[in-house]
This record gives structure tokens, C-alpha cells and sequence, in this order.
């Protein structure tokens, strides 16, 4: 097949296109308009530029983009189902695109128009939501009401150029409800553990706890603080630290001698970070709860720690874990053959591929 990847999400398309490249399809990517976290990509569909006649590229450059497509079987999109975003030609280019393409897919894993987890049809007992509206850490204007007319816009949007569908994570499983007619499947985070080294959690020396946010808000950094605080007042066995800002490459080098990973609190489901960190051999306490896990079959066995976003529970499940130091090298282990098993990317694009078949 032609496949062409629309958007980028911590590595998602990026590992996405190398299993389907593995699969003998032929498989562009494309990102948007900022950078791809560090990881290689076909091209974006607009420059990055200040000012107003920045503003007018960035809104005509995509239709000039989506025009000179070849042609494709399928062109999926994550984080949004849009190359434009701008306030009088979003969603333009859906019809310049429906022409280039058999079928159009949409990935939900995201904060985008569709996935955005205060819709959810769940009553999760928490989610990221306040934290990440009251910081001001805000993707876009479409945060700020559950419902409102971008909503009602994209819905409309999706229902008429959309052909099929799939969900990474109970988190954005309400997007299943668009695609009630239509195929729409439950598949993994892409993982290639090809690119990631194996540097275990390792016991007898003084343990390194990281937190790396994106966006403290999402993460529940301050919950973690929190936690932090409590912890340093029982034991000093431990050194925490704070990544952040960084380039993708060099988080990874500073990651190779961190021993635990706190991903973020308020989730119900592991993303991108907690899924790569348990494939570098790292103990990790991300969102795994009871809900989340029930998403897919194999997640009763995810190898991870639920975080928390109670500081007290955190601190004391990460004492509990300081503790076990004599699991470190068992855990690292199953960790690395829990993602190579379920999340390899070339096994997630044969998920895709039968999907779109």
C-alpha cells in the first residue's frame, strides 16, 4: 500500500512508518508545523514563521501542500484530523485530501478536536484536565469548553471524510462513539525497541527517581512534587531529579542512569514515555489503573506502578518500591519483554494494515 502519516506524537508515526516500512509498504510522514521531538520526517506541510505573513503560510501553505500530493491508499492522522489550523481555513484541506487518498484514517491519542479527554463518554475518577487548564498549558482554544462549535465542526468533518478509525487507550476511547458506523479497531502504541538500549534499574547504590513532563500541567508535576516532599521527610536513600526542555536525544543519554521513572499522575492509561521507559529497563510509574488496563487483554499484565495522583499513596508506593530493590533486575527483564510482546511497532502496523484492509 501508499500510506501516507499525517502529525507526530512523541514518536508515534515516527515508529509507525518504520513498521510499516518493515511490512514492504511504501509509507511517507509528514508533520505539521513544529518539530517532531528529534525524530526524522518526509517534510511538514508549513514553515514555521512569526508575524502575520507567517500567519497567512501557515494557513495557505498546507492546501498548497495537500494539492501536490501524489496518490495514496491511505493517509492516517494523529493529534488532529487537519493540516490547517487556522481560524478561517481549518479543515480546507479535507476535501483537496479525501481526493488523494482510498480511505482516510484517524488515530486517537491525543488532545486534538476529537480525542479530547474531557469528552470522554467515562467518569474517570480523575484526569489531567483541570491541572492542564488552570497552567495555561492549553493545546488550543478547543480546551477551554467540553462542547463548543469547533467541536461541532470537527464532528461534522469526521462523519463525512473519515473512513476508519482506531483508539491507543481507554483515555480516548469516546472517539469510537464518531466511528459508531463505520470500522474502528483498539490498537497499541508503536514501540521500536530496536533504537532503544537496555540500561536496567540497578539496586546497592543510591537509587536515581526521574520526572521528565512535557507539560506539567498534563504530567501532574506538582502532585509529584508533592509526593517528593513527603518521601525526602522518610528516607534519603534516593536522588530526584526534574528533566525537562531538553532535546530528545539528549533526554535519552540523561535517562540511561535514572533507575526509576515517574511518568505522570492523572492518566489511566501508560503513553509514549512510560512505554519506552519500561523497554529501556526502567521501573515505572505512570497512569495503569484498573480501567485503563481493562482496554486491552495483555495489560493485566502491564509490568508498571499506577502514579498516583494522591501524594500520600505516591510516596508510599515509591518507599514500597525502594524497598525491593531485589525485584529491579526481574522487573527490568519482564519490562522489556512486556513492549518487545505487545507494543512492537512492526506488530502494531499489521494491526493498522488489516484495519485498513
Amino acid at each position: 500500500m501508499e500510506i501516507l502519516l499525517i502529525g507526530e506524537a512523541s514518536g508515534v508515526h515516527h515508529n509507525l512508518k518504520k513498521g510499516l516500512l518493515e511490512l514492504g509498504h511504501d509509507v511517507e510522514h509528514k508533520i505539521l508545523y513544529g518539530s517532531a521531538q528529534g525524530r526524522s520526517n518526509d517534510g511538514s506541510f508549513a514553515p514555521i514563521s512569526k508575524g502575520i505573513i507567517g500567519g497567512i503560510k501557515r494557513n495557505i501553505s498546507p492546501l498548497v501542500t495537500a494539492n501536490s500530493l501524489k496518490q495514496y491508499d491511505v493517509i492516517n492522522f494523529i493529534n488532529t484530523i487537519t493540516a490547517v489550523h487556522g481560524q478561517y481555513t481549518k479543515y480546507l484541506d479535507l476535501p483537496i485530501l479525501n481526493r488523494k487518498a482510498k480511505k482516510l484514517s484517524y488515530y486517537a491519542l491525543g488532545c486534538d478536536e476529537l480525542g479530547l479527554i474531557r469528552r470522554s463518554h467515562l467518569n474517570f475518577a480523575y484526569s489531567p484536565c483541570s491541572t492542564c487548564l488552570s497552567s495555561g498549558e492549553m493545546l488550543g482554544r478547543d480546551c477551554e469548553n467540553k462542547l463548543n462549535p469547533i467541536y461541532d465542526k470537527s464532528i461534522e468533518r469526521a462523519e463525512k471524510y473519515l473512513d476508519v478509525g482506531a483508539s491507543s487507550m481507554i483515555d480516548y476511547d469516546h472517539v469510537s462513539d464518531i466511528f459508531k458506523d463505520k470500522p474502528f479497531s483498539r490498537i497499541p502504541l508503536p514501540i521500536d525497541t530496536e533504537t532503544i538500549n537496555f540500561n536496567p534499574a540497578k539496586k546497592n547504590k543510591k537509587i536515581t527517581i526521574a520526572h521528565s513532563p512535557t507539560r506539567r500541567g498534563f504530567k501532574g508535576t506538582d502532585a509529584v512534587l508533592k509526593a517528593m516532599s513527603i518521601l525526602n521527610n522518610q528516607r534519603n536513600d534516593y536522588e530526584f531529579i526534574i528533566i525537562e526542555g531538553i532535546p530528545f536525544k539528549e533526554y535519552i543519554k540523561v535517562m540511561k542512569n535514572v533507575d526509576i521513572v515517574i511518568d505522570q499522575v492523572y492518566g489511566q492509561s501508560p503513553g509514549m514515555n512510560a512505554l519506552e521507559m519500561l523497554a529501556a529497563g526502567k521501573i515505572v510509574f505512570t497512569g495503569a489503573t484498573e480501567l485503563g488496563k481493562s482496554y486491552f487483554d495483555f495489560m493485566q499484565n502491564f509490568p508498571g506502578f499506577d502514579a498516583s495522583p494522591d501524594p500520600i499513596r505516591l510516596a508510599n508506593k515509591l518507599s514500597e518500591i525502594l524497598d525491593s530493590q531485589h525485584m529491579f533486575a526481574e522487573w527490568s527483564e519482564y519490562g522489556r519483554e512486556y513492549i518487545e510482546e505487545n507494543h512492537n511497532c512492526i506488530t502494531v502496523a499489521n494491526q493498522f494494515v488489516s484495519l485498513w484492509s
